[in-house]
């Protein structure tokens, strides 16, 4: 069920994000930052002017919506903007006029297999005007000529696009980047869900001692990841995840990074295969989706695996109305939310142990970690229980622990990870790293 407080503050940040106009710029987004930034403290708003240029992109003016309605024959409002925010074509140009539904159709979208949803369409980078609209409503006595057009807005060449990023330092300074969009306006699981989700995600990793540093980023789709990128320290960014849907009714999944062989894409399966027990869903990575296609650019090969709870693309209510707030929930969110701290624990704890001494075994029963008592162990009519009642009651420490005493013991020579151990040993990386922190406490490890 998840607990009732993280539910509780997950179902009210659902509710007062979900209905914010956010598209790539705009205050919809300043908004959104702002309520973000009351439980990230260390959140800073970062502004790029319109017109820079990034790469090979330029930032577009910043864009706001004063109206956008459509009136009937009767002069009936049939459509408008702030009865749901994806009704307007977002960026949007201007238009006044009265139209015959000949021309108006020209401006018009909808989905006829899907009549009662509004779809999601975007005009960035080309000037054009339009309405989203349900199908049903074309087909209604209500959708009567002539029409009655006005559309408010306004494409600021001396605004600017803003994004948030926070820096949670840690040990080391190699990054590791938590990435999610801000620039969708009022659907839930895609957009509202990851951006919560990385935030409640970047909060509890602010709160811990870590051995890498974390940054958090929450931008425009697209751009605002090329404005990131095009003034980054590259070379300090090890690895990340784009967070991005996490809160629908499906099987969770992982979305495996551009090179299925780097430690971060091998560190997120074990993470999902552990908390699912094996059951999840696996997507191959293709240059397409979200913001992965920036990071793995020939520029910067940044691995960017993610988890997802209904992936963009596979639900028949993505770009639409339906993805609304009945569409997710505050415990598939938390679910999400759960593995990715998994994700994380993991993720940190990415290391090459190195022993402080390296010729043969250490003495592993003086230091309480083996039974003074042999014989018994793998002993297949012995059972699981050692003879040695003294050492099982002390120590706590099984099979399982003395496997990975013994693999450690035979490669951490400083060129294996920890990963690598558990992958050759069989043994989970939890339990791994269990017995690392083992060999630290009774300091067989170089720092």
């Amino acid at each position: 069920m998840g607990n009732p407080n993280i539910l509780n503050r997950i179902d009210k940040y659902l509710q007062e994000l979900f209905p914010i106009n956010r598209s790539l710029t705009g205050s919809g987004n300043l908004i959104t930052l702002k309520k973000i930034k009351e439980s990230i403290k260390n959140l800073k708003f970062k502004n790029v002017k319109s017109g820079t240029q990034v790469f090979d992109w330029i930032v577009p003016p910043e864009w706001s919506v004063q109206e956008a309605f459509l009136l009937n024959s009767k002069g009936e409002k049939i459509i408008d903007w702030k009865n749901n925010n994806l009704h307007l074509l977002n960026y949007s140009q201007s238009f006044q006029g009265e139209l015959s539904k000949k021309d108006l159709m020209e401006h018009i979208f909808s989905i006829p297999s899907k009549p009662d949803w509004i779809p999601y369409r975007t005009s960035y980078y080309k000037k054009q005007w339009g309405f989203c609209v349900q199908h049903n409503l074309i087909e209604s006595p209500k959708f009567s000529e002539p029409f009655q057009v006005s559309i408010k807005t306004r494409h600021d060449i001396n605004g600017s696009l803003v994004y948030g990023e926070a820096l949670k330092s840690g040990k080391s300074k190699q990054e590791i980047i938590i990435s999610t969009y801000l620039c969708h306006p009022s659907m839930a699981n895609d957009n509202l869900s990851g951006l919560l989700t990385a935030s409640f995600l970047f909060e509890y990793i602010n709160k811990l001692e870590t051995n890498f540093s974390y940054r958090l980023l929450i931008v425009p789709e697209t751009i605002g990841t090329i404005c990131f990128l095009a003034n980054c320290k590259k070379e300090n960014i090890i690895g990340g995840t784009i967070v991005t849907n996490t809160a629908g009714p499906g099987k969770l999944s992982v979305k495996e990074s551009f090179d299925s062989n780097s430690w971060i894409n091998e560190i997120s399966h074990m993470a999902i295969s552990d908390y699912t027990k094996g059951d999840y869903i696996t997507y191959p990575f293709i240059p397409d989706g979200s913001d992965e296609r920036q990071y793995s650019s020939p520029g910067f090969r940044i691995n960017t695996p993610s988890f997802h709870k209904c992936k963009y693309h596979e639900f028949d209510e993505y770009h639409t109305s339906a993805d609304n707030l009945n569409f997710i929930s505050a415990e598939n969110l938390n679910e999400t939310l759960e593995l990715y701290k998994k994700w994380f624990h993991y993720v940190d704890s990415y290391n090459f142990p190195t022993r402080n001494l390296m010729e043969c075994e250490y003495q592993l029963g003086k230091r309480g970690l083996f039974p003074n008592l042999g014989g018994s162990m793998y002993q297949k009519v012995a059972g699981e229980q050692f003879e040695d009642k003294n050492f099982n009651e002390i120590s706590k420490i099984g099979n399982i622990h003395m496997n990975a005493f013994n693999w450690i013991m035979h490669l951490a020579d400083g060129k294996f990870s920890n990963l690598e151990i558990s992958k050759k040993s069989g043994i989970s990386l939890e339990i791994i790293n269990e017995a690392l922190n083992i060999f630290k406490k009774e300091g067989l490890l170089l720092d």
